[in-house]
This record gives C-alpha cells, structure tokens and sequence, in this order.
C-alpha cells in the first residue's frame, strides 16, 4: 500500500514539474532541458514590398464570361450580348415524321436570366430587343456590331414589367427573317439591347455555365408537330474550335471606362478588370521565420459611377502560371480557385474608402524555401462577379503619393532551437 502511495505521488510531483515547465516558456533557466531559453516574441513589420502591380482591362475575355450583362446606364456604361446561331434546322417532325422545313409559325428566343434579387428590380418596364447582326465585317468589333443595332436590322422585341423577371424571358422575333435564313442554310446571329427609362442591368445565361438563350421554331400549327429547339453554335474562325467556341455568346462594351489610370488599381466593373501583384520579401523575412500573419494593405479610392452600394467580395489569388509567363494578361488567366491557400476573400463596397487589409498569409508560406524563378511571389485579385454586375472598386497604386500606396505588412516569429543548449 505505501507503495503504491510513493508512485502515486511520484507521478503527481513529475506533472506538477513538467506543467511548471510548460507554463514558463519565457522563464528559460527554469528548466532548460525542456523550455527554451529565451521568450517567443513575435514580430510586426509593414513593408513597401509591391516591386509590380497593374490593373488589367478586358478579363475575363470575350466568350468566356459566366454570363452575359445587358446593361443600360446612358452615357455611364452601355453593353449589348451577341448570341450565334451557326446551324440552323432544315426539318422538323411531325407524328414520328421528319418533314422539310416551308413554312414557320412562330420563332422565339429562350432566354435564360441570372436569379433576380427582389429587393432590385427595375422600378419601371424594360424592354429587351433582338437585331440581326450577322456580317461579312470583324464580326468581334464592338464598333462593327454596334453599327448593325438599327432598324433594317429589328427581329424583335418584347417588354416585361419588374414583377415579371423571373427566370427565362421568351422573346418572340420575326418568323420570316428566321425562315429566310432556314431556306438559305445559312445562320443567324442575333444582337440583344435592354432599353429602359432608368438605369438597369440583367444577366443572361450562357453556354459556359450550361443555360446558354436557345432558339425555338414551331414550323406547323398542327398538334401533331413538334417545336424544334436549336442551340446556338459558333464555326467561326473556321477550323479554329479553340476561338470560335468561346465565341458561341459574349458581351461588348459600347459605352463604359476601358482604361485605368497608372495610379489606380481597379477591380471588377465593366470592361472587367483584374489586377496583378508581385512582391519583392526579404529573405530574412521569408525564408528564416515563422510567418503568423501577412496583410495586403490596400487604400481604396471612392468609385460612386454604378452600383456603388452593393457588397461585393475580392478573392486574392495565387497565380499558377509557370514563371516563364512573363505577360501579365496571361498570368492572369491561370489563377488559382477561390479559397485556395487558405486565402480569404474580402467584402468591400465601392464607394468606401480607407485601408483595407487582404489576407494573403497561407500563400506568403508556400514561398519559403522556393526559388524566385520556380514560385513566382504573385497574386492576382479579382471579383467574385467580375462580368456579371457593374461594380468596380479602386485603390491606389505603387505610383500614388507614398502614404497612399499598397503595403505588405507581416507579423512572425524568429526561428528559435528547441531542446539541449
């Protein structure tokens, strides 16, 4: 029995040593064959460590957006949607029958819209045209297809009250330009505008995202007909599926702010824009720390042109091209997913001001130990909706007067050698 009492209150004294120990890592000589001999201090430091960065006009690029905007906001920024209808059908089947194409009773386009939220429809009707825009001119300039929005040129139209967007639009348009173009076996190219009395903008669906517009031809009034549904398709360039896939459906720009000015760094709006960084870290810092928190310091500039109240979120993203990319554009088309990295985003809203810090430590980590020229020290910064909605926020650039301009700022702690001294 006493026995077992000495054992007992040998184990008790040890955990009492060792929890001792524990709780004076900043004692040292306490202990020194378990703590270590000096405190843990961390460090915080705030660097100009931007060596690039660069706003980026113009991506996502045409064709590959998640959705097509049609945007109305007069002089402030107006997009139309260009949707190709490369085949169209020469028959259609009546009871089990295929039978040649005469005659079409009605054609109406499909129109997939992006969920509308209900606390932002429009306050008046808006109207959604349909044009013609197919020619034998650069059939991808904005100048081009603009011109082709006239009335020689009108499929059709269609008003819709607010209550009444919900989640497909049928556009009904003109059954002989469709039957003209059916005959011919040639395609159809069609150009959609919104009008409104007030600024609005609505997102169409696209093939990207598998809710592309489809066209729908009803050949007979007979019951026994079926409607076909014609999907659209683009053959141009030919033999260059690589191109003219993406060119199935994409937005054009007529109006809206296509450059940026060097002292600014922009994010989202229309044309979208991403913006590209590239750190220059000491190797003190990087290489022979513990990085615990690293924060892109950012100070945004007020942007009230279009829905400037709206939250939208940025994601920081690593950039995953290899580094013999050395165009900035082409970077920025191989970013990493959102939340990779354990990089988060952050909610902003345009109009706001003031620093906003960028989370970015999970991606300072990986470039420990690596190579410059192996793992580029880069990231990109996009919208979570970039494409889809107007929003654009600004922020000053390394080319700012100093107090203004992107910072890094990095909190760590020294390396420290654990065990025997």
């Amino acid at each position: 029995m006493r026995k077992q009492v000495l054992i007992l209150l040998g184990l008790a004294l040890g955990a009492v040593t060792i929890a001792a120990c524990s709780e004076k890592l900043d004692a040292g000589a306490s202990c020194p064959l378990l703590c270590p001999q000096q405190a843990i201090s961390l460090k915080d430091t705030t660097i100009d460590a931007i060596l690039v960065d660069t706003t980026v006009v113009g991506l996502p690029s045409i064709g590959s957006e998640s959705y097509l905007m049609l945007a109305s906001h007069g002089d402030t920024l107006e997009t139309r949607a260009i949707v190709r209808f490369d085949t169209l059908p020469q028959t259609y089947q009546k009871s089990l029958i295929d039978s040649t194409i005469v005659h079409i009773d009605t054609a109406m386009l499909v129109t997939p819209i992006a969920h509308i939220d209900t606390l932002k429809r429009p306050k008046v009707p808006i109207t959604i045209e349909a044009y013609n825009v197919d020619t034998t001119d650069a059939d991808t300039v904005t100048a081009v297809l603009s011109s082709l929005f006239r009335p020689d040129r009108f499929l059709g139209s269609k008003t819709f009250a607010p209550e009444s967007l919900t989640d497909t639009l049928q556009i009904p348009i003109s059954t002989d330009s469709v039957l003209t173009r059916v005959l011919a076996g040639t395609h159809l190219r069609v150009g959609f505008r919104l009008v409104s009395s007030q600024g609005y903008d609505l997102r169409i669906g696209t093939g990207a995202v598998n809710q592309a517009v489809s066209l729908r031809i009803r050949a007979s009034t007979d019951t026994a007909a079926t409607a076909v549904t014609v999907s659209p398709l683009s053959q141009t360039p030919l033999n260059q599926s690589f191109i003219s896939g993406p060119l199935t459906d994409y937005t054009i720009v007529l109006k809206g702010q296509t450059t940026n000015p060097a002292n600014v760094l922009s994010v989202g709006g229309v044309p979208s824009r991403r913006t590209f960084f590239k750190f220059d870290l000491p190797s003190r810092i990087v290489d022979s720390t513990t990085i615990v928190r690293a924060s892109l310091l950012l100070t945004q500039i007020p942007n009230r042109r279009v829905d400037s109240k709206d939250t939208i979120y940025l994601y920081p993203l690593a950039i995953l091209a290899s580094p013999i990319v050395t165009d900035v554009a082409t970077a920025l088309g191989f970013l990493s997913t959102p939340g990779s990295f354990a990089v988060d985003s952050l909610a902003v809203v345009p109009r706001d001001s003031g620093v906003k810090s960028v989370e970015i430590v999970g991606l300072v980590r990986t470039w420990k130990g690596q190579a410059t020229t192996v793992s580029p020290r880069t990231l990109g910064l996009v919208s979570a909706v970039e494409g889809q909605v107007p929003a654009e926020v600004n922020f000053f650039s390394t080319r700012a007067p100093v107090g203004l301009r992107p910072r890094l700022r990095i909190t760590y702690a020294p390396q420290t050698n654990y065990g025997l001294p």
